[in-house]
């Protein structure tokens, strides 16, 4: 009984650290994927390649409301054919949960709002935070991966990126 314990705690640990390894972050490859926005356009990673992408994982969520708001105010500053802005809704809600949301809004999201009905983004990038936030550069690699952040705070990072 004893050696049980010992070896699901064991099993348990590492796999539980190969998961963690597994989160892409700052120097890594952005992992692709292919999603269709609010307005039915498939927007993919890689036909982004060559530009700048600020990417929000969101849930239907206050603090996830406000990071959007955030991106709105990059978008006003940072109007740049080198960059673009995509939020996700990485929790699998339906179209009409996400409308309902965005509609719940102060104001009208200014970038391409995805769909990920299967989960995918939330699956290759492990989202633990409520909003997540990466910064992809021209090349794909993720420059910054965080938590909420205000649009001071990513124009300037972007700046220096565009």
């Amino acid at each position: 009984m004893y050696k049980v314990l010992i070896i699901s705690l064991f099993t348990i640990f590492f796999v539980a650290q190969n998961s963690y390894a597994k989160v892409p972050i700052a120097g890594d490859a952005a992992p692709n994927f292919s999603l269709t926005s609010v307005d039915d356009k498939k927007i993919t990673l890689a036909d982004l390649k060559g530009k700048v992408v600020l990417m929000g994982m969101f849930h239907i969520c206050v603090p996830c409301m406000k990071q959007a708001l955030e991106f709105n105010k990059v978008q006003d500053q940072l109007s740049s054919e080198k960059l673009t802005i995509v939020g996700i809704n990485t929790s699998g809600d339906s179209k009409a949960a996400v409308m309902k949301y965005l509609n719940g809004f102060p104001e009208n999201v200014k970038f391409s709002y995805l769909i990920d009905p299967d989960q995918s983004v939330h699956k290759k990038y492990s989202q633990r935070d409520m909003p997540t936030v990466l910064i992809i550069d021209s090349n794909g690699i993720i420059q910054a991966r965080v938590p909420w952040v205000g649009a001071d705070q990513l124009v300037k990072f972007l700046k220096k990126l565009l």
